[in-house]
């Protein structure tokens, strides 16, 4: 049989350098004592976040950021349920320094004094000739980037989460029984060209006009880590309303939920009041008020039948849905 290799790779929670064997599921950092699951290119670590937000007090957060948002407390309540499920969002956390050259071509500027008849001096600046120079940078590098596509969940990244809230090494049967892992989908090279291409962009500092270089990643720590959030729906009459709130802090990150809803009996029955009692003064009164009511309607939401019907025949109005997030 074979002799398996060694794998040496930087621990992603102090940066020390470690060596595991090859084909190993499950490694410890000698330096920090931080257990790590590894997989895939080179034996990258995969961390999972616990949740500290229950199913019980996501949904109360939600029902609360809707009141806070304008929402009618009574159409929140009466929202059915109809279920949550714990999901562990799967993020790139990549550390370390992009080293290179850079290109660059700036702008000058220069000051020029004048001084008019009476003595009063102007200040104005005019732009000089550019100047080009070629340096060696070095970028410190924290990046972050989704593994998959979770648009619809409202998260954008968790760069330093990594600093503030404890990591756990990935186990796969545990975290699977808490939730739903979603598996990464962009690789670590397309990460790897993110991270470079962030940190070429911060190069040069202010007043570029043009750059070119070339970047490389050195003392790169690359992990995984799976965030959990909570996705919840209600629903209302025949519509669906999902909701995601943050699993660590229970902040609402994306969702939407109706609107209040207003009686509008009256609505119709002052029309037509108003509309007869003009008519019985004079026609052409009354003819005037008929227009006068029809250009308004136009202006606030169109004139159709629809909109007629929905004026004179709708006893219960729907406001608009409430966003959050």
């Amino acid at each position: 049989m074979a002799e398996q290799q060694t794998v040496t790779i930087s621990c992603p929670q102090c940066a020390s350098p470690f060596s595991f064997r090859e084909g190993d599921r499950n490694a410890r950092c000698p330096s920090c004592g931080t257990s790590l699951a590894v997989s895939g290119e080179a034996g990258i670590a995969r961390f999972w976040i616990e949740e500290r937000i229950d199913l019980a007090q996501a949904r109360a957060n939600a029902r609360r950021a809707v009141a806070a948002a304008g929402g009618d407390p009574d159409v929140v309540e009466r929202l059915r349920f109809e279920g949550g499920e714990l999901c562990f969002l799967p993020f790139w956390r990549l550390r370390g320094h992009a080293a290179g050259w850079l290109w660059t071509e700036r702008e000058t500027v220069t000051r020029e004094e004048e001084y008019d008849e009476n003595g009063m001096k102007t200040v104005r600046e005019v732009r000089g000739p550019s100047q080009c120079a070629t340096e060696s940078v070095m970028v410190a590098v924290d990046y972050s980037s989704p593994a998959c596509d979770v648009s619809r969940f409202g998260l954008r990244g968790i760069a330093v989460v990594g600093a503030v809230l404890p990591l756990r090494g990935m186990d796969f049967a545990l975290v699977s029984g808490r939730g739903t892992v979603f598996d990464p989908v962009k690789d670590p090279d397309e990460v790897r060209r993110e991270a470079v291409a962030q940190a070429r962009a911060r190069g040069g500092g202010n007043g570029v006009i043009r750059s070119t270089g070339r970047f490389s990643l050195c003392g790169e720590c690359l992990a995984l880590i799976s965030y959990p959030v909570w996705s919840l729906t209600f629903a209302r009459d025949d519509r669906l309303y999902p909701v995601t709130i943050d699993g660590v802090n229970g902040r609402v990150l994306a969702g939407r939920l109706p609107g209040s809803t207003r009686l509008t009996l009256l609505r119709p029955l002052i029309t037509v009041t108003l509309l007869v009692f003009a008519f019985t003064l004079h026609q052409l009164l009354g003819a005037a008020a008929a227009v006068g009511f029809l250009g308004w309607l136009a202006a606030n939401g169109g004139l159709s039948p629809e909109r007629l019907g929905t004026w004179f025949f709708t006893l219960v109005e729907r406001q608009g849905e409430v966003e959050l997030g």
